[in-house]
């Protein structure tokens, strides 16, 4: 039996023995709010739950997430990617003959039939589940309510046009405006023929219409009505007019910006927070957050193109110029995406192939360290059944340390030797890992010249097991390709038949360098070890520093720039920009040059690399 706190207002359940949910404290007299989760985190509905906790998420939800959805190939955990733009949108109050019932629309129906609905549309997703979470979104959710009160209003004054708005505008006098709710998050008013709402970022619903209208995502509203599960209250997100706190402000910024909410949202804090433990739906969330943010900045660089000096662009105009002659058709509009966004093309080719070429006859070395989700300080950080994909955010936290400090042990504590100078760039795989690529520059004391200065920081071996178990666990967890090629043709490097990478490689008793631009190391003919259900060998190493290895326990892969051929190699590596697809966009009749809409288009953005 459900009762009401007297002094918040919170919906609480009165505690009674042999229970079998879990529940959490009311803030103010100590009574049991509403439950949330089965008690027992192994019993069918919670895993159940936490599997398909996205799909449950986007049928309870009151606003729709439209992305383009584009998951990794193959097997490994989960990850959210998407490509290209994100809409946010909200459908009408009642459905037309040609679309069955969704989102909001099923919060106007009976409990027992919205749930009916729902599992027509998710078949694998628990029958107890939706109906909990269907309760308790009734209960204390705003958004149902008020969507529960303008079918009342509908159907007791149906020649009335009315509509709801949620309004921005959080200074309104809310009995005036008859709000149907006592929560103080969510302004809702019900308009007549008579009344308009002002503010165009309001969230507008009808009774009827045929297709969805979109909301903008400086809405406040617009994260409440797509997450539920995450803002099970309604509490509202950012706003345009949300003000630092007194100790925070300052002369020329008083107000917070969507950037600084989404940090301060996603900090972890002591206590439970359903926001971290939503797994695949947090995922979502932090994705849905950069995007917004991203676009929000991309919004005012569209807006302000004359600010950015665009004139300065001369040689490229001249060039569309010169196109739209020959394929006679008109110029079109020039939108420049300049090099102070990140990601942006220009911080790609600012350096010069040219320049390219003589820095390269400088590098003496090329790492890449990518992160591993088995570190124990990722592992320590999980809290009850959440597993590192679940995690982003500390994924890429400890990765940024532990890149901090082989950092620190290369140029200060001088590894390698003295380091002149260095660069790197961070990555992120199809499964969302972060990596960086790291170029160092030595100096001339340092260079390494000779095949034993090779064998002296890089080792392509197996390394004895009698003699340290550990490393040898660690290199063959760590720093083996594959095994690909005949013993498995379903690797993910195969190319027609063959390993992208080259491998296996060939037997080399001695190292040979300045091979066609690449190093060969030495790799002994051994006997073969068995690592999982493989055979292998040397062959099937990838180059490696024994000190970092131990140290960092993460694939490291360590190359030796022998010559000025591998250059391509390294530039593709270095600065070959964010994960895109190939695009072209055009209007039709014009030759027009947004690299904003084409950035946008042709981006994908993974949970990890968003954090």
């Amino acid at each position: 039996m459900s009762e009401q706190c007297d002094f918040c207002g919170a919906v609480y359940w009165k505690e009674e023995k042999n229970t079998a949910h879990k529940y959490t404290k009311c803030c103010h007299d100590g009574k049991v709010q509403l439950p949330a989760f089965p008690l027992t985190e192994n019993s069918p509905d919670a895993k159940n739950y936490r599997q398909r906790i996205r799909e449950c998420n986007s049928t309870l939800a009151f606003a729709s997430m439209g992305a383009q959805i584009k998951p990794p190939r193959g097997t490994g955990p989960y990850c959210y990617r998407l490509h290209g733009q994100v809409y946010h949108r909200v459908s009408p109050l009642y459905a037309s003959d040609q679309h069955k019932e969704s989102y909001g629309q099923l919060h106007i129906f009976d409990s027992s039939e919205a749930t009916e609905k729902r599992l027509s549309n998710n078949q694998n997703c628990s029958q107890h589940v939706f109906e909990k979470l269907d309760f308790i979104l009734r209960e204390i959710n705003p958004f149902a309510q008020s969507y529960l009160q303008m079918h009342r209003l509908v159907q007791e004054h149906p020649t009335i046009s009315v509509k709801m708005v949620f309004l921005e505008d959080k200074n309104l006098d809310m009995r005036r405006n008859n709000a149907p709710t006592l929560c103080t998050e969510v302004a809702a008013i019900f308009v007549g023929d008579n009344g308009e709402s002002s503010a165009n970022r309001d969230i507008c619903v009808y009774p009827v219409g045929d297709t969805c209208q979109s909301i903008s995502p400086l809405n406040q509203c617009c994260d409440p009505m797509t997450y539920p599960l995450l803002f099970p209250r309604g509490e509202c997100s950012w706003n345009t007019g949300m003000e630092h706190v007194e100790e925070r402000r300052t002369a020329k910024r008083t107000r917070v910006t969507q950037l600084q909410y989404y940090a301060y949202r996603l900090s972890q804090r002591n206590g439970f927070s359903i926001l971290h433990n939503s797994g695949k739906l947090f995922q979502q969330y932090i994705v849905d957050a950069y995007v917004k943010t991203e676009g929000s900045r991309l919004h005012f660089l569209r807006q302000n193109q004359k600010d950015l000096r665009i004139e300065l662009y001369r040689w490229l105009l001249d060039a569309l110029e010169c196109r739209a002659h020959n394929e006679n058709i008109c110029t079109g509009k020039l939108i420049i995406l300049p090099s102070s966004f990140q990601g942006s093309p220009v911080i790609c080719n600012r350096i010069t192939k040219m320049q390219w070429l003589w820095y390269a006859s400088l590098v003496s070395l090329f790492l890449t360290f990518t992160c591993n989700p088995s570190w124990s300080e990722i592992l320590n950080s999980m809290e009850g059944v959440q597993r590192p994909e679940d995690r982003p955010d500390i994924i890429v936290r400890v990765f940024n340390m532990k890149l901090k400090e082989l950092l620190e042990d290369i140029c200060k504590h001088g590894i390698f030797g003295t380091v002149l100078a260095y660069i790197y760039v961070i990555e992120f795989q199809k499964r969302g890992l972060p990596h960086a690529h790291i170029l160092l520059t030595l100096d001339s004391e340092s260079k390494i010249r000779t095949k034993d200065d090779i064998d002296k920081f890089v080792s392509a071996e197996l390394p004895d097991p009698c003699a340290d178990l550990r490393f040898f666990q660690i290199v063959t967890k760590c720093m083996v390709h594959g095994p690909c090629g005949t013993i498995n043709i379903n690797s993910p490097c195969m190319r027609d038949g063959q390993c992208c990478k080259s491998f296996p490689k060939q037997f080399k008793d001695d190292t040979e360098e300045n091979v066609n631009g690449y190093t060969f190391y030495r790799r002994r003919a051994t006997e073969p070890v068995q690592v999982g259900k493989y055979s292998i060998d040397n062959r099937w190493v990838v180059p490696y520093n024994p000190l970092l290895l131990k140290k960092f326990n993460a694939h490291i892969n360590v190359e030796v720039c022998a010559s000025v051929k591998s250059v391509k190699y390294l530039y593709k590596y270095a600065y070959k920009g964010h994960d895109a697809a190939s695009v072209k966009i055009q209007k039709e009749g014009a030759l027009d040059h947004d690299e904003i809409l084409s950035f946008v288009e042709g981006r994908y953005v993974s949970a990890p690399e968003a954090m």
